[in-house]
């Protein structure tokens, strides 16, 4: 039975393209791209291998839709050997779910891959709360909290607010005490004068 679908030479990672003919009147180009004789628009210029006079071309040419013009002009003496195309060759997209840890590369996802969409400055990627998924959420900075008690005896936390503000000096040695710390935390007394620290 007859195999009716893509002939194999589509399977192909290499085509070869009709040479053109160099001339002085068309100079550097730009030249018709053409596979038996029929238009062919390669994939970029990095893709083609050109040989004039015997001498294989690279970076000296650009290619636009299904023309390649040359850096410098070619002549009526000159004379194009071959020109191939370098294609992709046969390619399928994986179905849904088919990609796992192991199909990727280590190393494979770097930053640069992932969205920058919804995100602002001090973002990190963090688990969440129920310790299931990872989410977007705020960069600890580095805080301080100044720890004293007002003339009623109730506790005053003073904080860097994540940097944003100052803590003089005079206000600095009135702390009873001091903690270097991640921002984020709560602090509260609770029943027994006890000091607790939420976060």
């Amino acid at each position: 039975m007859a195999y009716i679908g893509q002939g194999l030479d589509r399977f192909s990672n290499v085509e070869k393209l009709d040479v053109i003919t160099p001339s002085t009147a068309t100079g550097a180009g730009p030249y018709n791209l053409t596979k038996n004789s029929v238009a062919f628009i390669p994939s970029s210029a990095d893709t083609m291998v050109v040989s004039i006079n015997g001498v294989v071309q690279y970076g000296n040419f650009t290619v636009n839709s299904s023309t390649i013009t040359f850096t410098g002009a070619l002549t009526d003496a000159d004379t194009c050997d071959f020109i191939y195309h370098i294609g992709t060759g046969f390619i399928t997209t994986p179905a849904d779910g088919t990609v796992n840890t192991a199909q990727l590369a280590d190393n494979g996802i770097t930053p640069i891959k992932f969205s920058t969409s919804g995100i602002s400055a001090g973002n990190v990627i963090k688990v969440n709360d129920a310790g299931t998924a990872w989410e977007l959420g705020a960069a600890s900075s580095a805080e301080i909290y100044g720890f004293s008690k007002d003339s009623n005896g109730d506790l005053i936390v003073t904080t860097t607010n994540q940097g944003q503000d100052d803590i003089s000096s005079a206000t600095y040695a009135t702390f009873d005490d001091v903690l270097f710390s991640a921002s984020g935390f709560t602090f509260s007394l609770n029943s027994n004068g006890e000091l607790i620290a939420t976060i």
